[in-house]
C-alpha cells in the first residue's frame, strides 16, 4: 500500500493541515510509503510535500501517481465548491488506480449541502460514489452524506485525532514571562474567521476578568481577520489580558496548552476539534460549545 494524502499542510497550522501532517508521520513509522499533495498553493518549496502550479498540474500529480499504484486520501472541509470540485478529481483520479479514500472535516458542511440549491448535493453525490470510503469526522456529517443517497457501508465516522506525542512543557522563551504573569491562564487554538467565535471569547474574557484581574488569554492563530481580532483587543481594553500569538507551531502549541488552566473551544459551528480531543490527552480542562457531539 502507498498512500498520497491531498489536503493543507502547515503551517497555517489549522485543524486539517496539524492532521495531514500527523498522518504522514504516522504512516512513514508504521513503514507505509507516503506523500503529501499540498493544497495550500502559497506553500513555499519543502521535501516535507508536493506543490503544484495550477489545475492541469494538481490533476496530472493525481493521475500519474494514481496509475503508479497510490491510493489517494483526500482531507477536506466538504463546506464549499471547492472542496467538492477537488473531491471530484481525486475521486476520478483513483478509478485509475487504486482507489481512492475521502474524508470530510467541517462542521459547517451539512449546512452547505442540506441548503436549498440541489446542485451542490448533486456535486456532493458526483464526487462521494468515486470513493470506496468516506470517512466523516462526527455522526452529523455522516447523516448528511447518507441522505445524499450514499451507502451507509461506504460511510464511516472517526475522529480526526492522532494522540499528541509526550511534551517538554517549557513555553518558548518569548511567552515565559507572560504567563507567569497571568493566572487563571486560558488558551484556544482559532482561526480568525466568523465562525470561531473569537467575539464570543473577548464577551467572556471581560466577564471573567472582573472576577479575575490577573487573567490571561492565550490566542493561538491566524486568518484574514487577524487585524480586526486585534482591534477588537485594543478597543475593549483587553490588551493587558489577551496575548494573540499569530500562527504556532504545533509541538509548541500543545506545549502551550499543557501549561494552560482550562482549554476554550467557543466555536459558533464545528466538526471534530483535533485541539479539544489533544487538550483532553494532555489532562487540560476544556469548555467548549455544544455545536457538535463533544466525545
Amino acid at each position: 500500500m502507498k498512500i498520497l494524502l491531498v489536503g493543507p499542510y502547515p503551517p497555517p497550522h489549522g485543524g486539517v493541515s496539524v492532521h495531514v501532517a500527523g498522518a504522514l508521520e504516522q504512516l512513514r513509522c508504521a513503514g507505509i510509503p507516503c506523500r503529501v499533495l499540498n493544497l495550500n498553493r502559497s506553500a513555499p518549496e519543502s521535501e516535507r510535500y508536493i506543490r503544484f502550479s495550477n489545475l492541469l498540474d494538481f490533476a496530472a500529480i493525481l493521475l500519474r501517481h494514481a496509475r503508479a499504484g497510490w491510493t489517494t486520501h483526500l482531507n477536506t472541509s466538504g463546506h464549499n465548491l471547492k472542496s467538492w470540485l477537488i473531491a471530484l478529481l481525486c475521486g476520478l483520479a483513483g478509478r485509475f488506480g487504486s482507489g481512492a479514500l475521502l474524508t470530510l472535516h467541517s462542521g459547517m458542511a451539512p449546512a452547505y449541502l442540506l441548503g436549498d440549491r440541489v446542485w451542490r448535493r448533486g456535486l456532493a453525490w458526483s464526487a462521494c460514489i468515486l470513493y470506496s470510503r468516506v470517512i466523516c469526522v462526527n455522526r452529523q456529517i455522516e447523516e448528511t452524506v447518507a441522505s445524499l443517497g450514499i451507502a451507509r457501508e461506504r460511510l464511516a465516522v472517526i475522529p480526526a485525532f492522532l494522540p499528541p506525542a509526550p511534551q517538554k512543557i517549557v513555553a518558548p522563551d518569548a511567552l515565559q514571562a507572560w504567563i507567569r504573569n497571568h493566572t487563571p491562564l486560558l488558551s484556544t487554538a482559532l482561526f480568525y474567521r466568523p465562525e470561531y467565535g473569537f467575539e464570543l471569547l473577548m464577551k467572556a474574557v471581560a466577564q471573567l476578568r472582573l472576577r479575575y484581574p490577573n487573567l490571561g488569554c492565550l490566542v493561538m492563530g491566524s486568518g484574514e481577520r487577524e487585524t480586526e481580532a486585534r482591534d477588537l483587543v485594543r478597543k475593549t481594553g483587553l490588551a493587558g489580558n489577551v496575548l494573540l500569538a499569530g500562527d504556532v507551531a504545533h509541538e509548541n502549541c500543545l506545549t502551550l496548552i499543557s501549561l494552560s488552566d482550562i482549554f476554550v473551544r467557543p466555536t459558533l459551528e464545528d466538526g471534530d476539534s483535533i485541539s479539544v480531543r489533544e487538550a483532553i490527552a494532555l489532562g487540560v480542562p476544556v469548555v467548549a460549545s455544544r455545536e457538535t457531539q463533544r466525545t
